[in-house]
């Protein structure tokens, strides 16, 4: 399944069980109801990595995990995959789970509880040595937690000569982290990759003045004031490509009927890093990971991402 070619992809994210559960709709305080539909998967940072070993790139996890039966879920996920673990053990706490109640209407709600992946410390991504063409996906999910001091300390010693790529996902956190710390991640200068809203909300935090559904003025824009490459995710029409001082190009989805929509972008996001760490221009890569992540939404479920044979076959056509 290996390609032999190329760097691996590291992930800084958090690995955590899904409880999803179909409800008529979400209880109210002290009312009972029955789920149906119910379903436990490992997800978060998984499903990326997921996409990556589809693709038959190496992938690693170096989030931490901890000690109990979430945990053991996810390192069967992990075998099961190919992903190695490189990151720290929490043999105190149990890795956490999320729980994912869709109602009626196809509303979502969502109970997360932090595990050992949120409670690591200042170093606990200080064995994580990325190579020369390696690809390191960063999730804005683990400034959440603890666990972002350790990411802010691996910034500031990577920041310098930095021989891999960064993709940053910002996730919707990217609206609560503060001034500080979103100016550090300015100056890491990593590739954006983000869906529309996570471009608007960072549109409102920058001041930038879009007009409404001018999806080539906001990626222009925001590159423009990042100062860095983005790649802006927008459903079935593809993703905008910018990059500062240059023309937004849209990089063109590929035309499906989607019946699930749920783990789409991680599907993008991991073909997408596990594309550049084989050395595909951006572009490319952008359009290889639009036909994985089409491919995927016509599939029921979050890790969903099609083989690379797949890919390469609809590309064909």
């Amino acid at each position: 399944m290996e390609l032999q070619h190329g760097g691996k992809v590291i992930s800084l994210g958090q690995a955590i069980v899904d409880l999803t559960m179909k409800v008529p709709q979400v209880p109210r305080a002290g009312q009972d109801v029955f789920a149906d539909d119910v379903e436990t998967a490992v997800g978060a940072s998984f499903n990326m990595l997921h996409a990556v070993r589809q693709m038959g790139v190496a992938a690693e996890h170096g989030g931490i995990l901890g000690s109990g039966p979430w945990a053991d879920m996810i390192r069967k996920a992990f075998a099961a995959d190919g992903v190695r673990h490189v990151g720290k053990c929490d043999a105190g706490r149990d890795s956490g789970f999320c729980v994912a109640l869709t109602d009626d209407d196809a509303e979502r709600t969502f109970i997360s509880t932090r595990g050992a992946e949120a409670f690591g410390d200042v170093d606990a991504f200080a064995d994580i040595h990325p190579n020369d063409g390696d690809v390191v996906h960063i999730s804005g999910y683990t400034l959440a937690h603890k666990t972002g001091s350790a990411l802010l300390k691996f910034i500031d010693e990577t920041a310098e000569d930095r021989r891999f790529t960064a993709l940053f996902d910002p996730s919707p956190v990217i609206r609560q982290i503060d001034d500080d710390v979103f100016g550090v991640l300015v100056e890491y200068r990593p590739i954006w990759s983000c869906n529309e809203r996570e471009s608007l909300l960072m549109a409102q935090r920058l001041g930038l003045a879009v007009p409404d559904g001018d999806f080539r003025a906001l990626a222009t824009m925001l590159a423009d004031a990042l100062r860095s490459t983005l790649v802006m995710r927008v459903g079935g029409d593809g993703a905008w490509l910018a990059g500062p001082g240059l023309e937004s190009e849209l990089i063109a989805g590929y035309p499906v009927r989607a019946v699930d929509t749920n783990g789409a972008g991680d599907c993008h996001a991991g073909v997408l890093c596990a594309e550049l760490s084989g050395g595909t221009a951006l572009g490319d890569a952008i359009r290889f990971a639009n036909v994985a992540a089409a491919i995927a939404v016509t599939r029921r479920g979050p890790a969903t991402c099609p083989t690379r044979k797949e890919v390469e076959r609809l590309l064909s056509i």
